[in-house]
Order: structure tokens, then sequence, then C-alpha cells
């Protein structure tokens, strides 16, 4: 399925090479991904948003490919390359980041949203903080009136080091594990700070499972 919004800046024959590439590279890992072991499933209404974290996005995209999932991801190679694997799957994927088309991206997945699309967030992306939850996925489940659901995987990786939230790829035959809860936005329905809640739900997000991440 086509991306749902412009394609990025233009872009020099080398750095059109590196995306191919990464593009590839990626692939290779997708098909990996296959013998990954689900031990539980998730339970959730659809359509609806999906909070989750930068670092454990990749079984999670794995476990909804297929499904017509909308999405979003940066402009930067990496952003741009894993969209290009994602729309194999049947996600839409919006490209925009808080410095470039996050504005445009965000508006995309509204509509989507409103023609009945379960949207998927990576909350802390994406340039973090790493774990630190952003308004949007709330500001979408808001304006929608969809559920949002609060998802962390628990699973065997490695991780990179070098990356900003330290992202996490699973390892082969690894166990994948979900745990889940819907945020109450109902509860905050007269709160006038959309900050109050966005606490409450990072809270409730951090609080799901253990960081396994430990820092060299």
């Amino acid at each position: 399925m086509a991306r749902v919004n412009k394609p990025p800046k233009t872009i020099g024959p080398a750095q059109k090479f590196a995306r191919v590439l990464l593009s590839e590279v990626i692939q290779l890992y997708f098909w990996v991904m296959n013998t990954l072991r689900f031990k539980n499933h998730l339970d959730i209404e659809q359509p609806c948003v999906m909070a989750v974290y930068h670092d454990e996005l990749m079984p999670i995209i794995h476990y909804f490919r297929n499904q017509g999932i909308t999405a979003i991801a940066s402009q930067n190679h990496f952003g741009y390359a894993i969209a290009k694997i994602m729309e194999r799957y049947d996600y839409e994927v919006a490209l925009g980041s808080p410095s470039r088309g996050g504005k445009d991206a965000f508006f995309q997945l509204l509509r989507a949203a409103r023609k009945g699309k379960t949207i998927a967030f990576a909350v802390d992306g994406s340039r973090g903080p790493r774990h630190e939850m952003k308004q949007g996925a709330m500001i979408l489940a808001k304006k929608t009136k969809l559920p949002l659901y609060l998802i962390r995987a628990s699973y065997d990786g490695w991780r990179i080091e070098n990356s900003w939230d330290k992202s996490k790829f699973p390892k082969p035959f690894a166990n994948v594990s979900f745990t889940y809860e819907r945020f109450a936005m109902e509860d905050y329905a007269d709160e006038p700070d959309i900050e109050v809640a966005l606490l409450a739900a990072q809270n409730q997000l951090s609080n799901l499972q253990i960081d396994d991440y430990q820092a060299p």
C-alpha cells in the first residue's frame, strides 16, 4: 500500500542507493522475524490508537503485519527504509518527524483514524528522549474518541547501542510476550491540561514491565 504523504526532500544518487541497500537489509531481518514465537496475543478493540516505545517496535510491527495498520516513520534514511518494507506488509506509513513533516503526517494519521484505521505510535520517537511519551498518540485518541492502548513487548534481543533509543532487535526464535492495558481517557475528559493525562499514561506505560536495558 502506498505511503499517504509526499516523499521526502530531494536526495542524491548515493543517498538513494544507501536507502535501497538499507531497505533490503531490513527486509532480510523481517524474514528472520518469521521465526519469532508469540506467547500471548493482544486482545484489543480495533480501531484504536496503540502507544508503544520506539526500541520495542520490531516484534510489534511483525505481529501486526498484513492488517492494514497505519503508522508514522521519520524522514531520515532509516525511517524511509523501514517504511518501504512496512508497505510490503500492508502498512500505510506517514513520513514525518518534529523537525520535518510532522504536522502533515499527524493530519494524515487523523484522517486514517477517522476512516476506521488502527494507528500505531512510537510515543517517544522520533528522537527521544528514550521512554518519554509525547502528546501525539493521546491527542489523536482524544480527537477521534478511539481507545488508547499502551503496549510493551518482552523478548530476548540485540541492543543497538549507538541509537538514541537503544533499539532492541529480537533474536531468531525468540519468545515474545506482550503486556498491555487500555488507558482510561474518560477519567481525564474534563481535565484542561493534557500534560496531566500524559504523565499518567507515561507512568502506566513504563510500569507495564521493567526496562531491561543496561548501559555498558
